[in-house]
């Protein structure tokens, strides 16, 4: 767990669709972390989020900072899905 990987995952996360189609297909929290796994991204939410305050200061514009809070929100959004979110729903 560290830092490093989740800046990685930030940056990987906001360019890749893949993987973001992959993470918004899944039944839920773990298997979202057991998508993170094999991606070789592992790291805490307080991990995370010192990533993304460090990132968030180093943006050169409003363009760049705004992407990173969609990102982010995007995220807090995917970790906390209930499982079996993204099913049909009656």
């Amino acid at each position: 767990m560290s830092i490093g990987q989740a800046k990685t995952f930030i940056h990987r996360g906001m360019r890749d669709k893949d993987l973001r189609n992959r993470l918004n297909a899944s039944a839920g929290p773990e298997d979202v972390l057991a998508i993170l796994e094999r991606e070789q991204l592992v790291f805490t939410y307080s991990e995370f989020d010192e990533a993304y305050h460090n990132l968030l200061t180093q943006c050169q514009d409003e363009g760049q900072a705004e992407q990173l809070k969609e990102f982010k929100m995007w995220w807090d959004l995917i970790r906390t899905m209930p499982a079996s979110g993204n099913q049909n729903r009656q």
